[in-house]
Formats: structure tokens, sequence, C-alpha cells
């Protein structure tokens, strides 16, 4: 990079340099719904899926140590190989008693290694068209986000073309 120098045509108001740092992950949401591994694994599903998700649950090195005069990463985490997995609406909206017309398609809420696999910029995508519908649906009925019609926002983002469910793979055992 010193040989070449900052990039001319991007940050021109910073001399070059982002005028924001890349934040991997912050501050989440609780709301009534916590994402969790169980559902990227899909040993629990949700009854009001707005989009789907699908990659490895992954945390980087936390720390590095020296041990035994060795030096070794701590706190990597990567699962993966489970198929796509529904997101949760409840999980981008506030409890209603703490902000009445809110929708959190990035800070969601989502415990830490689901977040993980969540916070992918494809899934945000999916999600932020989620939460606009979600929005426009609960302005036309005239109330919060919490108590918006869930049957009419899947029937609406279905017909927008949204992959609300993932088959379930066969079971390849035999069968005795």
């Amino acid at each position: 990079m010193q040989s070449w120098g900052l990039c001319k045509d991007e940050f021109t108001d910073t001399g070059g340099w982002p005028n924001q740092l890349y934040i991997r992950e912050a501050r989440r949401m609780v709301s009534d719904y916590v994402m969790t591994e169980s559902n990227c694994r899909r040993s629990l599903e949700v009854p009001d899926p707005v989009g789907l998700a699908a990659y490895t649950m992954d945390s980087h090195n936390c720390r590095r140590i020296a041990r035994d005069g060795r030096v070794e990463n701590e706190g990597d985490v990567q699962v993966g190989g489970f198929p796509p997995y529904q997101i949760s609406y409840r999980s981008l909206r506030p409890r209603e008693n703490e902000c009445a017309n809110l929708l959190v398609p990035v800070c969601l809420s989502a415990s830490h290694i689901a977040y993980g696999s969540i916070r992918m910029e494809p899934v945000f995508m999916v999600l932020g068209q989620s939460a606009a519908m979600a929005a426009a649906l609960a302005i036309e009925e005239k109330v919060p986000v919490q108590k918006i019609d869930l049957t009419e926002l899947r029937r609406r983002l279905l017909a927008a073309g949204q992959v609300l469910e993932w088959p379930r793979a066969k079971s390849t055992a035999i069968q005795k």
C-alpha cells in the first residue's frame, strides 16, 4: 500500500482515509425474540419469518496468547454445514413497551454466535426489504410495527419474491 498510496478517488473529503472505521459487531437490540444458534442450526424454527440467512457462525479470535513458547489464538469459532434458516420478524422490532415504531434490520436481536452468521450484507439487504415492507404495512394499518398483520406481511413478502422457507433435506438414513 505504501508504494501505491491511498486511493485518489475514494474518501476525497478525508484525504483518502475512510471517514468511519469498520466495526464488525457492536450493540444489538434485545427484543421479544432473540435469534440464537438453535435458529441457525434449524433445530428451532420461527412462526414469523421475514427472510433467510445462510452463513457459517463465525467469531474471530478474541486474543493471542503465549503458551509454552508458542503463540496461540484464543476464541475462534467456525461452525457451519447447516442449510439456510429463517429470521424472525420479532427480532427486527423492539418490545412494544420500549419503542412503538422502529425496525432494526442490522443490529437485530441476536446472540453473539447467531449474529456471526446473520451479519452478512446479503442478509441485511433481505432484512432491509422486509423491514421496509413491514413499515409500509404499519403505516397503512395505522398501527405500531408490533401490531401489524403478519399474515398480510407474509403475503406481500412472498408476492415480492422474498424466500421465507427452505426445504429440509431428505433423510439418508437407512430405514429398517
